[in-house]
């Protein structure tokens, strides 16, 4: 039987009352599907590195109408999740996305995890080459790379085109950020990081790995951790505990051992044909259209210049959420105006590259006349500073985060009124560098950010542990502050770490 009739079959037990919601979760959570609290079910769908089309979403806009889901989720892992799910239509919905190329195994549980690439691969004016074919070559390995998918815990494996975007890289068990040595591409190569209990940052394990070689590498690291990972314990079986056992150096040369074996192992090499180039093609957008009012501000937060004179935007998803008639306005919007692929960012928003510096207020203003109920262009800051689901739906959450991130918002917006060149300073770090999560899980990477908030309970009330900043050069995590902050008192303590208070 396979991995997928397997599945199909815990939901079919499931649904016959013949095995108990623990027992289907040891199955289902590999795929990314899991009860909410509320005994509906989330289904989260995999996108390497968060590159996804409009057919896509058009696609996921038909299975929320069809299956009378709420809404979509864009997750701090470049994935998007349907929550609402009815369990009786796990199966049908499972089967319509697997026809649609939208794949599930590795959404959750102990496996091989969403790919991440940092945003505009390839585009950046001190890119070193595009990593995305990279990581969906890795991506299309590993999918039928078994060992990856009965783990002690989950890998995260991520990429990066550029130096800048270091971190990204230095936060996962593996890490691959492109480097050019002697003319050839190579991967500075980042193993045994995590963000969750007792965070780690990455050690370097190459310097210039030639960029054939991360495939191999990659499936080093995994079969590694297959064999030698703490199956006994889960709190203490990421990858960096394995190393906080052996050592740097002894875990290190555990590698080399696997490596060595690459050939014999069938390991396969990232072979040139491989490597399907990422095309973005540039939007239908009219040219000439006169600025709206809020023109400037909304340039300076949303829009970053690329290497070719064109423009990357961020459109700010409230929440991260779709529901199905937002959703279906928004395939329409996009369809008309030629915005056809976009990418999935980790502040759960999206971005659409290659924009014509003159189209620039053609979309703004079409933005603004067609959404005037779904904040795209971070008209406030409510439902725009990155946080996880929360516990209204995650069964292991401390706090409801999202409710905790959207009254830090209301706050902001009083002190940070739109106009004000405080605002336009600081918006980028309001809606990147803050993040907040609910539980040691680290969903948002809080230890990772600027201002980073951890939910917990503290004599039975919600209280957050608030981190020192993390640093960027060289990668360095927050550490978690030694006096908590009751949850009334985040605004205060934000506006101060700001120098506005």
């Amino acid at each position: 039987m396979g991995y997928h009739d397997e599945l199909i079959g815990a939901w079919a037990d499931f649904n016959d009352k013949k095995i108990t919601p623990l027992q289907l979760k040891a199955v289902s959570s590999n795929f990314g599907i899991y009860q909410q609290k509320d005994d509906a079910v989330m289904m989260r769908i995999r996108r390497t590195g968060g590159i996804i089309t409009l057919a896509d979403l058009e696609t996921i806009a038909g299975l929320l109408a069809k299956y009378h889901v709420p809404y979509a989720h864009i997750t701090t892992r470049q994935a998007i999740q349907l929550h609402g799910v009815a369990p009786t239509d796990v199966e049908p919905c499972l089967a319509d996305c697997e026809a649609a190329g939208l794949r599930f195994r590795g959404g959750g549980g102990n496996t091989f995890r969403n790919v991440l690439v940092n945003p505009n691969s390839g585009l950046h004016a001190d890119t070193a080459f595009d990593v995305l074919p990279y990581a969906r070559a890795l991506a299309d390995a590993f999918y039928t790379f078994d060992t990856a998918y009965a783990l002690p815990r989950k890998i995260k494996i991520a990429f990066a085109d550029r130096a800048d975007d270091r971190m990204l890289c230095a936060i996962q068990d593996l890490g691959f950020v492109a480097v050019m040595k002697d003319g050839k591409r190579c991967f500075e190569t980042w193993l045994a990081g995590g963000i969750g209990n007792k965070p780690r940052v990455a050690f370097k394990l190459f310097d210039a790995l030639p960029a054939e070689e991360c495939i191999r590498v990659a499936m080093a690291v995994t079969d590694l951790f297959h064999d030698h990972g703490d199956r006994a314990c889960r709190a203490t079986a990421r990858l960096r505990f394995l190393r906080a056992k052996l050592g740097e150096e002894g875990l290190t040369n555990l590698f080399k051992e696997y490596y060595a074996k690459a050939d014999e192992r069938g390991y396969p090499k990232c072979a040139e044909a491989d490597l399907k180039p990422e095309t973005y093609p540039l939007t239908t957008l009219p040219e000439g259209v006169p600025a709206a009012e809020g023109f400037e501000n909304w340039k300076a937060v949303a829009c970053e210049p690329l290497a070719d004179g064109t423009f990357a935007v961020r459109l700010f998803v409230p929440f991260g959420n779709f529901t199905q008639p937002m959703l279906v306005r928004f395939c329409d919007f996009l369809r008309r105006f030629g915005l056809t692929r976009l990418q999935l960012l980790v502040s759960q928003d999206f971005v659409v590259p290659r924009i014509h510096k003159q189209c620039l207020t053609a979309l703004y203003d079409a933005l603004l006349r067609e959404f005037p109920d779904f904040d795209l262009t971070l008209r406030s800051y409510v439902g725009h500073i990155p946080t996880c689901i929360g516990n209204t739906v995650c069964k292991i959450g401390a706090a409801d985060s999202p409710r905790i991130g959207e009254r830090l918002a209301r706050a902001l917006d009083a002190w940070l009124p739109a106009d004000t060149p405080e605002r336009q300073a600081l918006a980028r770090i309001v809606t990147s560098e803050v993040r907040i999560s609910g539980c040691p899980n680290s969903c948002t990477a809080h230890p990772a950010a600027k201002f980073g908030f951890q939910c917990r309970k503290l004599g039975g009330q919600d209280v957050l542990v608030p981190f020192s900043p993390a640093k960027h050069e060289p990668p360095t995590l927050g550490e978690p502050l030694a006096t908590p902050i009751a949850i009334e008192d985040l605004p205060h303590c934000l506006l101060a770490n700001l120098g506005l208070l």
